[in-house]
């Protein structure tokens, strides 16, 4: 079809174009049906080097339309919010909404006491029919949002009564949670956000962006990342929500005291039964640092860090009832005053090595080998406390340093205030610790308290020999089957928290890593705790009744008639050793007389 043919069919089409048909014609370029040509192939499109002919092809097919929304585009204003401003002007907003939001959570709960788990939407139509019943007469509203469960999404109608205070605590009371405090599009279900929440605290590797991505498969809708945005928002919410139930109820109970939670958190350390025998420790809990859960300092364009603002600790919730308080009540002030002007900027073992034999053979934590890092990481790990049991006590970051003594000071410093007398703590580097403790301010309260340092069964094996002949736990009376070796195994588990803490924010970091040990010691460590106590009562029976046959039979193969014996050569072999520590004055002095006849 020439060109000439097709307007003539377009004239037939419409009488407008008769113009364009009876005029003069150009190059075809500036007439109208010059793009609906080049678009089906009919003439070419001359591209330049100079470019702009797309740009002219779109605005001759689009006309008024390009016109317009092109000028929107030109006189848009630049947002210069940075994401700390949001971030904070979304924190303020819900933290004035929060006590209402709670309010209508706990009614919500209650409603759900006993009901079958059918999912949101089949649950809250009957809800919305039985509340359009109820408030017949009343002035009523419908809001429609966008609801995310886990197995649908779509939009629904929610209903809002006079007695709601907040939209958000309206969402809140059907058991939805916004992702915006004043204008909420996008809320997430209670129970979308229980499975995820439980599930990352069993599998920590499950990242949120995962989690949202699977349920977009099972939506079968395209994942974007403001969805993970979004979800990770609700997510604070409601776990600050639950942080507040949880206060409310240790009120009530009247649990709110500042240590109660450190005093009372394993039963069969804490409490004592009627006329119950005293042991030499009164408890037992052991203490380590662990750099898994180490965090990279995060740094904007003018090279400041970016989260040293007074807000980024508590974002993005408020700070008056963070839900890590539990844990990590030793703040970095209290810590540094432990840090007096010898240990700062040293590590225990990097401290005064004199008489310290065991000082070369810690070398993980060492400043030579972490000062590096401390321009890439901001907390450079966690220091924990579990008592014997596996209960976490205390929890402490390691800011910007190896595994100073002041750490140690400062849980130290805790436990005995709050426990008080013949207290044991299982410390890897506890032959150097002692002589730290002594000498720092706590000395003369630890020697009034009779604590006791002592080194971990594990760990112990790698001290010099004549150390473990004072720490080795299988010589300390009063131990038992106990091995101090709790850090260890907790360590082990809270380790594949790395990978989720290690890029998060300050209060994110924290959030994880108090989450998960609440999560460990109440669904994990207290849940075994029977079976663990049965088994070592099972295993000191079968020791009773058969070690002492077992010591009899070694006793007569080794030809010792009295069990002190076994004492006797353990302090042979102590006073042996301290003759090594300097070389004998004959061998100096052949060693000097065979160089001199050397030469």
């Amino acid at each position: 079809m020439t060109v000439t043919e097709r307007h003539a069919l377009e004239a037939l089409r419409g009488p407008a174009l008769n113009d364009s048909v009876n005029g003069p014609m150009d190059d075809g370029y500036e007439s109208d049906g010059y793009g609906a040509m080049v678009l089906d192939g009919t003439e070419p499109l001359d591209v330049s080097h100079a470019g702009g002919e797309f740009q002219e092809l779109t605005s001759e097919l689009l006309g008024d339309f390009w016109k317009s929304t092109s000028q929107e585009v030109r006189t848009k204003r630049p947002d210069y919010r940075s994401f700390q401003d949001r971030s904070a002007k979304r924190t303020a907003a819900f933290s004035v909404q929060l006590e209402a939001m709670t309010e209508a959570y706990m009614a919500w709960s209650l409603n759900q006491r006993g009901a079958s788990r059918r999912g949101f939407f089949d649950s809250d139509e009957r809800r919305t029919q039985e509340e359009h019943q109820r408030c017949d007469g009343v002035d009523t509203k419908l809001l429609s949002i966008l609801v995310l469960d886990v197995f649908c999404a779509k939009k629904t109608s929610i209903t809002v009564v006079p007695t709601d205070r907040y939209l958000t605590s309206a969402l809140v009371r059907h058991g939805l949670i916004p992702c915006s405090p004043i204008t909420p599009k996008v809320a997430v279900t209670v129970h979308a956000l229980e499975l995820y929440h439980n599930t990352h605290q069993c599998c920590p590797q499950l990242s949120i962006q995962a989690y949202v991505k699977s349920l977009c498969d099972m939506h079968r809708v395209p994942f974007h990342n403001h969805r993970s945005r979004q979800f990770s928002i609700v997510l604070d919410v409601y776990l600050q929500i639950l942080a507040l139930v949880s206060n409310l109820v240790r009120q009530a109970l009247q649990r709110d005291q500042p240590d109660w939670r450190l005093k009372h958190c394993c039963p069969a350390c804490t409490y004592k039964l009627q006329d119950e025998p005293a042991m030499r420790f009164k408890m037992l809990f052991a203490q380590d640092g662990n750099d898994s859960l180490k965090r990279v300092a995060t740094r904007v364009l003018d090279g400041n860090l970016d989260d040293t603002g007074p807000q980024a600790a508590t974002l993005p919730t408020s700070d008056y009832t963070l839900h890590h308080e539990q844990y990590l009540i030793m703040t970095h002030e209290f810590v540094e005053t432990f840090a007096s002007d010898r240990q700062t900027g040293h590590s225990i073992v990097d401290e005064d090595r004199d008489g310290n034999l065991c000082a070369e053979h810690w070398k993980n934590m060492k400043d030579s080998v972490t000062q590096k890092m401390w321009s890439v990481f901001d907390e450079t790990g966690a220091f924990i406390v579990v008592c014997r049991h596996g209960f976490c006590l205390l929890i402490a970051d390691m800011v910007q340093s190896g595994e100073q003594s002041k750490y140690a000071l400062a849980v130290t410093s805790k436990l005995l205030d709050a426990f008080g007398s013949d207290l044991g703590g299982g410390y890897d580097i506890r032959c150097r610790f002692k002589t730290t403790l002594a000498s720092s301010t706590l000395g003369e309260q630890a020697r009034s308290l009779n604590y006791t340092s002592l080194v971990n069964a594990f760990h112990s094996h790698a001290h010099n020999r004549l150390c473990q002949l004072d720490n080795l736990t299988t010589y300390v009376e009063g131990l038992g089957l106990e091995d101090l070796e709790g850090c260890e195994r907790a360590f082990s588990k809270s380790n594949s928290l790395a990978p989720s803490t290690r890029y998060a924010s300050i209060f994110h970091r924290r959030q994880a890593i108090a989450c998960y040990f609440e999560h460990n010691d109440e669904m994990e460590v207290y849940a075994n705790l029977t079976k663990f106590l049965l088994n070592n009562y099972k295993q000191a029976l079968d020791l009773l009744s058969n070690g002492r046959a077992t010591l009899e039979r070694l006793m007569c193969e080794l030809g010792v008639s009295d069990p002190e014996t076994f004492k006797l050569w353990l302090d042979e072999e102590h006073v042996y050793l301290n003759s090594l520590l300097r070389e004998p004055v004959e061998e100096t002095l052949q060693m000097d007389i065979g160089n001199g006849l050397s030469i």
